[in-house]
């Protein structure tokens, strides 16, 4: 079995690192269109409970790969307080 290797050499480009990081990048930002939340921007949300939060919106955990499976037990946050996406009244993206 080969076990792949990382080249340190500086003349060579990390394509697959960057390709990879690409990848991320547009798989989060797919996420974001499919679940209608600006993450990664300043908003303004409502929680059941009337809870409001100001901040940027972001995935509380940033795991390595993203996909559609097991969206309903992803979790958000806003400063230090995290919610799934169940617990979202309203959300606005703020300028």
């Amino acid at each position: 079995m080969n076990q792949p290797e990382f080249s340190f050499d500086a003349t060579v480009p990390a394509t697959g690192f960057n390709r990879w990081q690409q990848e991320r990048r547009e798989a989060l930002q797919a996420l974001a269109r499919q679940l209608g939340l600006p993450l990664g921007q300043e908003v303004e949300v409502w929680l059941q409970g009337g809870v409001r939060l100001r901040g940027k919106i972001r995935l509380r955990e940033d795991g390595l790969f993203l996909s559609n499976e097991g969206q309903e037990r992803l979790e958000f946050v806003v400063g230090e307080t995290f919610f799934t996406a169940a617990e979202i009244e309203s959300c606005i993206r703020r300028d």
